[in-house]
């Protein structure tokens, strides 16, 4: 199949004008349905702490359908934590499905193949998209794959504007601080941004790190990336 960046991000352009982030999410589910390339479609947060994958919602055959059931640690499934972990659009298919998935998704008819589309913002996936293939599906060429990993990094565009998101939690400068992290700065950048001393910049950051309940940096910053998925 003939797949086109262009084309994909004008699709994707109305979401801009969604106000809710499920909105996006069934438009996105919706967009690609749309190509009529696979049989199945469904669309997962991520948290890098404990590899959890939570189900939010699914397309198949027209109708839409809450996946808010699904709680996955990704350890037991290898073949999305592969492209979760490279932030690469991944294509599997035959005895791969059979020995790298979990048995709970064994079905009646077999699943022949499964894409998996990382959604990354920042360098960091915060969902990933499952594309399923049960009647009948075709190979992707290299190139064809990387057109998904691109279209995976617009939908993270669509869902995360730093400048703007805030964390109802924290206080105005403790969002900045976050924010700061999300983009990458280190504590010594963030002293000179802020013009704050090192040791207040770190007392900022561990308060954000108790008010999200949050393990460490790269945790409260999933969080904060993934708070409206």
């Amino acid at each position: 199949m003939q797949i086109s960046t262009w084309a994909l991000e004008e699709k994707l352009s109305n979401c801009v004008h969604l106000h809710t982030q499920e909105e996006k999410i069934c438009h996105i589910l919706h967009v690609l349905d749309e190509l009529a390339f696979c049989d199945a479609i469904s669309f997962f947060r991520y948290s890098p702490i404990g590899y959890v994958g939570e189900g939010i919602a699914g397309l198949q055959d027209g109708q839409l359908q809450s996946l808010s059931y699904i709680r996955d640690d990704l350890r037991s499934l290898p073949i999305v934590k592969n492209a979760v972990e490279k932030r690469k659009t991944t294509f599997h298919e035959g005895r791969e499905i059979i020995t790298l998935m979990s048995s709970r998704y064994h079905r009646s008819v077999p699943l022949k193949a499964l894409l998996v589309i990382p959604i990354v913002v920042n360098n960091m996936t915060i969902a990933y998209i499952c594309c399923e293939f049960i009647k009948k599906f075709n190979y992707f060429k290299d190139n064809e794959l990387e057109q998904f990993t691109l279209f995976g990094r617009l939908i993270g565009e669509l869902f995360i504007q730093p400048q703007t998101i805030a964390h109802p939690k924290l206080s105005p400068r403790e969002n900045q601080v976050l924010r700061a992290l999300a983009n990458g700065l280190s504590t010594k950048e963030l002293t000179n941004l802020l013009s704050l001393s090192e040791a207040t910049v770190k007392q900022y950051i561990k308060s954000v790190l108790v008010k999200l309940g949050a393990k460490n940096r790269t945790h409260a910053v999933s969080i904060y990336l993934g708070q409206n998925l």
